[in-house]
Order: C-alpha cells, then sequence, then structure tokens
C-alpha cells in the first residue's frame, strides 16, 4: 500500500506503532537484505510512506507464527507429555521455541552449532511422531496465551 502526502493525516493513527525497516527485521531476527526481500516478495505485508517502508508488529508476528509456528506447536506438545521423553537438551530447546527462539537464536544462546539445534529437533520431531503413532490419535498441544516480550525465561537454566 502506497500513501500519498495529502492521505497521511488521515492515516496518520494507522501508522502509530509501527516500525521501521531496521527494527521489523531486528525484530524477526533477520538480516536486513534477507528482510527486504522477504517484502519485496510480498511474503511480508507493510505500508510504504513515501520513501519509507513501515511494518506493524501485528503482521510481523503472524509472519513469524507462519514460518515457526509448527515448530512452535511441537515443542509445546513435547513439553506437556512426558511421555514423549525428552532429554534435559532438548528439553532447553523446546522451552526456547516455545519462547519464540529461532534455532539459530537457540545454537548462539547453548554455544551450539546450528546443525546440532538441528538434529535435536529432528530427534525432538521423531519422539513426538513415536507417542502419537503408538498413542494412534494426535496429541494436541494445551492452548495457552503467546507471551509477546522477547526475554527469555531460561537464564537460570542455562
Amino acid at each position: 500500500m502506497v500513501l500519498r502526502s495529502s492521505d497521511l493525516h488521515r492515516n496518520l493513527q494507522h501508522l502509530n506503532g509501527m516500525m521501521t525497516t531496521h527494527e521489523a527485521a531486528k525484530h524477526l531476527d533477520l538480516s536486513y537484505w534477507h528482510f527486504m526481500h522477504l517484502v519485496e516478495a510480498g511474503r511480508i505485508p507493510g505500508v510504504r510512506v513515501v520513501d519509507r517502508w513501515l511494518f506493524s508488529p501485528d503482521d510481523l508476528n503472524d509472519y513469524r507464527r507462519s514460518r515457526y509456528g509448527q515448530l512452535e506447536d511441537m515443542a509445546r506438545l513435547a513439553l506437556d507429555h512426558p511421555a514423549i521423553g525428552l532429554t534435559e537438551k532438548q528439553a532447553i530447546i523446546c522451552q526456547y521455541i516455545v519462547a519464540n527462539e529461532r534455532p539459530s537464536e537457540i545454537a548462539r544462546k547453548l554455544q551450539q552449532s546450528r546443525q546440532a539445534v538441528h538434529s535435536q529437533i529432528s530427534l525432538i520431531r521423531e519422539k513426538v511422531t513415536r507417542v502419537q503413532t503408538a498413542a494412534d490419535v494426535p496429541l494436541k498441544p494445551q492452548r495457552r496465551t503467546r507471551n509477546r516480550s522477547h526475554s527469555s525465561p531460561l537464564t537460570a537454566s542455562l
């Protein structure tokens, strides 16, 4: 959407709380260039005002949810069902995922390689699938309100 300067005053209230390109990229933990590639490809919606892009935090969170929602659901399910049998490291990874951390950020925080974290996520996925198959009924994650803060609750456990 492009706003002309004559429309700006009418739409100013809508623009309140919007993020700049750099703020939005940081919010999603993406590089500026990768973020702009996603915007130009139409994968992340934004509002173009004169020569600047602005982004709604809700749209950014929707993008994150579409990208990582299935992973978050799997992690929540693994934490809620002890029969899955997570190791301590896998439980910590699941807690980070539920707290909206991306796998690359988890790897940095745990001082592990991205491949190691992705391997653990694959093992978690296998355990969840195995328990779901044995139960012959898909396990449902318990719905919780999402914490919109970006601070990690795991600092004490590491």
